[in-house]
């Protein structure tokens, strides 16, 4: 979750891509003249928040309502949840729930060379669900995906568990943290006495994730009063900025992401959201010298009037795409959900959700199937059973969860 989403009652709009201009929906390549905005119920359960997807394990993990954490079966060839409400295998209890859960984070599955395990927060037992109770663990699952054993993680003082790495295989994996006071910190994720604070992260900023395939983090932070992209080497502790052009760089609703792109033989690329609807992706360059440069290759803006959030990237046949959340209007909650790939020479923008109804979209997540191809799911709520007309993501305003399919099978 982190960090950190159909409405539009707008007409089509054209779509700006990289200098290109695709009409909508209907008038350029084959591929988007095709491609129909879908959705699909997947899940009824409307306590079934924040599911985190192990495409690996073919998994999802989550934690209800009460703090039970549960752990559900994906059906690989169709995405469909076994069981449908999500709630398979109990892994703990009293974990971090409720409004902690969004302000801090739910479980998260850390990439490591025994495979994906589960990565959250818990409250010490008997005593209040607050900040300073908090402490970390990680669900150790055997080969089959069971539950081995529960590491408690140190130090034995208060820490809040984020976010985690995803470097396939990491014999030294990461996380990152904060305590009560939101000062942040990153370590390797079995070694406590590799804690190190991050005081250049200021508390307010969630702006920064791991970088994959690499050991490093990236965040922003304001250069001449302009947001701009970092990167952090944690071994060296050196930072770098890595992006010097116009625009605010991921400022509160999107995160920037790195990793090593397979259209470009593994070489590193990153993104970031600009003025909150301008996608830009960025390709390392190594000259002969060993010296690095980063050089812009895709840009691409949503429709008018939309901001994006949560957004996330996924390789798919040798290809990379993003996707995302879209806030609409002055709406403080998002209502669409969209995909990029990051190709100048072939560009795709779509929204891939039906906005036939009007409802809220929140966190989306994605899960590749041998039938489907990619599948991109997310909670849906329906704003008019808002009993209270602060949010529209409240339980009783819940329709469980639903997947929409970006079309992207054989592409």
């Amino acid at each position: 979750m982190v960090s950190t989403r159909a409405r539009s009652e707008l007409p089509w709009w054209p779509l700006r891509a990289s200098g290109v201009v695709l009409a909508g929906y209907c008038l350029a390549s084959p591929v988007i003249a095709q491609f129909v905005p879908n959705e699909k119920l997947v899940s009824p359960n409307p306590a079934l928040i924040d599911a985190e997807f192990s495409q690996s394990r073919a998994k999802i993990v989550w934690t209800d309502s009460k703090g039970v954490m549960w752990l559900g079966n994906v059906n690989k060839a169709t995405g469909a949840f076994e069981p449908v409400s999500g709630q398979g295998q109990q892994i703990a209890t009293g974990t971090v729930s409720g409004m902690n859960m969004f302000l801090w984070n739910g479980p998260e599955w850390i990439a490591m060379a025994s495979g994906d395990q589960i990565y959250y927060s818990y409250y010490l037992p008997k005593r209040a669900p607050t900040a300073q109770n908090t402490r970390m663990a990680l669900a150790i699952l055997d080969s089959n995906g069971e539950l081995k054993r529960v590491m408690r993680l140190g130090p034995n003082a208060p820490r809040m568990a984020d976010i985690s790495s995803q470097t396939d295989g990491d014999r030294n994996a990461q996380i990152m943290y904060f305590d009560p006071y939101y000062n942040h910190y990153w370590r390797n994720v079995q070694d406590a006495g590799s804690e190190q604070i991050m005081p250049f992260l200021p508390a307010e900023d969630k702006a920064w994730r791991f970088a994959t395939g690499i050991r490093a983090m990236l965040y922003t932070a304001p250069v001449s009063g302009t947001p701009q992209v970092f990167r952090h080497m944690l071994d060296t502790a050196v930072s770098e900025q890595l992006t010097f052009d116009d625009g605010a760089k991921d400022t509160g609703r999107t995160v920037p992401w790195m990793w090593p792109a397979p259209e470009f033989g593994g070489e590193f690329v990153f993104s970031t959201f600009v003025n909150e609807s301008e996608l830009r992706v960025y390709r390392q360059t190594i000259a002969q010298d060993g010296s690095e440069s980063w050089t812009l290759i895709h840009s691409v803006s949503m429709p008018e009037g939309r901001a994006a959030g949560s957004p996330q990237w996924f390789t798919y046949n040798g290809k990379s795409y993003l996707y995302w959340v879209a806030y609409v209007g002055s709406n403080e909650f998002a209502s669409e959900v969209w995909l990029s790939n990051i190709d100048a020479a072939d560009p795709l923008l779509r929204r891939v959700n039906d906005d036939s109804l009007f409802r809220a979209r929140n966190d989306p997540e994605l899960f590749i199937t041998t039938n489907h191809g990619p599948l991109i799911y997310y909670n849906r709520y329906d704003p008019s059973r808002d009993p209270t007309g602060d949010h529209p993501l409240c339980a009783a305003c819940s329709e469980g969860v639903f997947r929409a399919d970006p079309g992207l099978l054989g592409r």
